[in-house]
C-alpha cells in the first residue's frame, strides 16, 4: 500500500466517523503510556525518542476535532514519523514536512518505534 493509499483509507474513514475507534491489535484505545493489548507496543509520541522513526499505530479520542486536525497534517494510521524536537514545542517530520504541535495533540498520537 503507497502512501497515497493510507491517506485515501484514513480520509474515507475518518469521514465515515470510525477511523482510530481500536489500536491495530484490536484493543479499545487506552488511556495509559501503552496499549491495552499484549502484543501492541505503541506508546505515545511524548515518550518516543528524539529522531527514533516510528510508525502511527492510532490517535486517542477518535472522531473529535483534535483527530480531523492530525489527519490534516497526514498523521494517519501506517504513516512513518520521526520525533526531532520536544521544546519549546514538539516538532515531528513526516516524509518532507515537519509539524509543530503542542504537548495535549502530542500525547493523542500513538507509534510504535520502527
Amino acid at each position: 500500500m503507497t502512501p497515497t493509499d493510507v491517506l485515501r483509507a484514513g480520509w474515507r474513514a475518518l469521514r465515515r466517523g470510525r477511523w482510530g475507534e481500536d489500536c491495530p491489535a484490536g484493543a479499545p484505545v487506552p488511556e495509559a503510556e501503552r496499549c491495552a493489548a499484549l502484543d501492541c507496543d505503541s506508546v505515545r509520541l511524548t515518550t518516543l525518542e528524539l529522531r527514533r522513526p516510528a510508525i502511527v499505530t492510532c490517535l486517542e479520542e477518535p472522531g473529535s476535532a483534535v483527530s480531523a486536525r492530525l489527519a490534516a497534517m497526514g498523521v494517519l494510521p501506517g504513516v512513518r514519523l520521526t520525533l526531532v524536537q520536544r521544546s519549546p514545542a514538539y516538532v515531528f517530520r513526516i516524509g518532507y514536512g515537519e509539524f509543530a504541535v503542542d504537548a495535549e495533540l502530542a500525547k493523542r498520537i500513538r507509534v510504535r518505534p520502527d
